[in-house]
């Protein structure tokens, strides 16, 4: 997952992301946990700790990136935490094998379009 985010920002820890909240002042430790707990953020598990991919969140105010919404929308209902931060980090067959972190700059749409189907093969 480190390399695969790489490119796109990076991982941090949510012990890292709430040391960049209180440097930046921005949003608290409550706000962190609601968006991970309402899915508006992806985060994993890993050697005892939350990770955070960076891609996800707005440069200046550490908010969750609001463009992320609709995608997120569709994936949540189908994969747990592991497996969206996997989707977004592995090559993708909508996609023709690009990565949909590294796609999401260039074609937004073309990354919907891929979250859209694979919702739809796995749930219908």
């Amino acid at each position: 997952m480190l390399e695969a985010y790489r490119s796109s920002g990076g991982l941090a820890s949510a012990q890292e992301i709430l040391t960049l909240f209180q440097r930046r002042g921005g949003p608290e430790v409550a706000a962190l946990t609601r968006w991970i707990g309402e899915r508006e953020l992806i985060c994993f598990e890993w050697q005892a700790q939350t990770w955070l991919p960076l891609f996800q969140f707005q440069r200046v105010t550490l908010s969750p990136d609001p463009q992320l919404r609709p995608l997120f929308a569709e994936l949540t209902k189908v994969y747990d935490h592991w497996e969206m931060a996997s989707w977004f980090a592995l090559p993708n067959p909508w996609l023709d094998q690009r990565v949909p972190v590294d796609t999401l700059g260039r074609d937004y749409c073309a990354v919907l379009d891929a979250a859209r189907a694979d919702r739809f093969a796995l749930n219908g």
